[in-house]
């Protein structure tokens, strides 16, 4: 299932985090997937990336 799906254009490349922080996302309650690789925040996503985020759920 997914939701809350969207497209956005990405202008040359970015770190994850300046995606994130577009987005308005906090960065300690998602991840970046680029290109199918789970990455960290100074991971730079080319131009060309396809980019996914996943919000970070936890709980018991």
């Amino acid at each position: 299932m997914q939701t809350g799906s969207r497209k956005i254009e990405i202008n040359g490349p970015q770190h994850a985090s300046e995606i994130l922080k577009k987005l308005g996302l906090n960065p300690e309650a998602h991840l970046v997937v680029i290109n199918g690789k789970l990455t960290t925040e100074d991971e730079v996503a080319p131009a060309d990336a396809h980019v996914k985020i996943i919000k970070v759920v936890s709980g018991g």
